[in-house]
């Protein structure tokens, strides 16, 4: 395997490449990826300067390319500007580029985030493989090629090698997950009041799910449709910390609504019927306009000991008018002891919801009739799951279509509360902006 085979056995396919002549009478190209270490991010990395010998300080040969990986689209052509600076400058000099050692920021290079220096190190948010590469001789290539990350750093960060040593510094580093990448992110040292901030913003796990023929029976098991095709379904959780925490979930749905600001909002949820009267008397307290809903449910079996056996239940359920975040926040106390008892309660912004009577499913000998909840077409449906504890989102609108690796930083980020990160898109860490 040559080097541009590592690459884009660890990186994907490459999305682009500069030419720049000076590194092009060298055999050097610079070339880039997307969505690589994680996805949304940027990487950019020499390709060719390892066929150039670099030496150490105490004499000894080695082989690098030269990487940096950034989250900005915007910072794009700043991030090329240090790769080709960085890479003619160890063709020019000769030198390699040390572990633990930082350079100072060039002038006019990300001067709008505040870096002082680059820190050199291994690209440890890849595969460790990837790491190092062993040469292909039938290419002409070294024995052993190094790709070599550098990471913006600010003046604290230098302080902070320099007080406690390149060590440390490292092990503080490898804790991170992806923050390194965002260009807007706090100093690791020196901004204890940022830090903490960041550290209690409530952090999501959001999950495209994809959308089958028995995705409303399979995963969502509910007695409710969209008309028409369903064009996206998300599963929101929140971070492992507080994940399965319902009163945690209850309290970032009444933000996330809220943000929105979509009011009027219809809450829909089951009622036992024997709290019939309460939930009314609660209602008229609040002056809230309401609907009530029966919903039927009749199982047929056949059996060859017992004969054919049936059964009938009802459920009954409100929905409910929301006009502002004073009601939502009264609902969502009332009845969210529902969705602790993973009964249904979902929210949606249509007030056209109606009843489809007596669909018929059967399993194996089982024949079952039931009613189902039906939003019309052009609908967004969240829905409460998991004992409360996640939560689903579900839209035919073309507000929430989008494509989360694309879009998200434009669209989803815009619709969640300030204090809210995503740290996770479709199983993949994700360094929220």
């Amino acid at each position: 395997m040559n080097y541009i085979e590592h690459l884009e056995k660890h990186c994907g396919k490459m999305t682009g490449h500069l030419e720049i002549e000076e590194l092009q009478e060298q055999a050097i190209q610079l070339v880039q990826f997307q969505n690589v270490p994680f996805a949304n991010a940027t990487t950019v990395t020499s390709l060719g300067l390892s066929r150039h010998s670099l030496q150490f300080e105490n004499g000894s040969i080695v082989h690098q390319e030269v990487m940096l990986s950034v989250m900005q689209r915007e910072a794009e052509s700043d991030l090329i500007e240090l790769d080709y600076h960085l890479t003619l400058e160890a063709l020019k000099t000769g030198h390699a580029y040390d572990l633990g050692e930082y350079l100072p920021m060039p002038d006019g290079v990300l001067s709008k985030y505040g870096f002082a220096a680059l820190y050199v190190t291994t690209p440890f948010y890849f595969e460790e493989s990837f790491q190092v590469h062993k040469g292909d001789a039938a290419s002409g290539e070294p024995e052993t090629v190094l790709p070599v990350w550098f990471v913006p750093i600010f003046a604290s960060e230098v302080a902070y090698i320099e007080q406690y040593g390149v060590d440390e510094f490292n092990d503080m580093l490898y804790e991170t997950e992806m923050q390194l990448l965002n260009l807007k992110r706090h100093p690791l040292f020196g901004d204890d009041g940022a830090i903490e901030a960041l550290n209690a913003k409530r952090q999501l796990f959001v999950l495209e799910c994809e959308i089958t023929d028995d995705f409303f029976e399979d995963d969502i098991q509910r007695p409710l449709v969209l008309e028409g095709p369903l064009n996206k379904a998300y599963e929101i959780n929140l971070d492992s910390e507080a994940q399965g925490n319902a009163v945690e979930t209850q309290t970032f749905l009444f933000d996330f609504l809220n943000h929105q600001n979509r009011f009027p909002i219809y809450a829909t949820f089951f009622a036992f019927q024997e709290e019939d009267k309460e939930n009314r008397s609660f209602f008229a307290q609040h002056h809230m306009s309401f609907t009530s809903h029966v919903l039927s449910k009749q199982k047929q079996t056949d059996g060859w000991l017992r004969g054919k056996r049936t059964s009938s239940s009802e459920s009954h359920y409100f929905t409910v008018k929301i006009e502002d975040a004073k009601i939502l926040e009264l609902i969502l106390e009332h009845a969210y002891e529902n969705a602790f008892m993973n009964e249904l309660f979902m929210f949606s912004y249509s007030d056209r919801l109606s009843i489809q009577r007596e669909v018929e499913t059967t399993y194996r000998k089982t024949r079952v009739l039931e009613d189902r909840f039906v939003y019309p077409e052009e609908s967004t449906v969240v829905i409460v799951s998991h004992d409360g504890a996640m939560l689903y989102l579900l839209s035919n609108e073309e507000y929430f279509a989008y494509d989360l690796r694309t879009d998200w930083a434009k669209r989803l980020r815009q619709q969640l509360p300030s204090d809210t990160v995503i740290r996770q898109l479709n199983g993949e860490w994700f360094a929220d902006l």
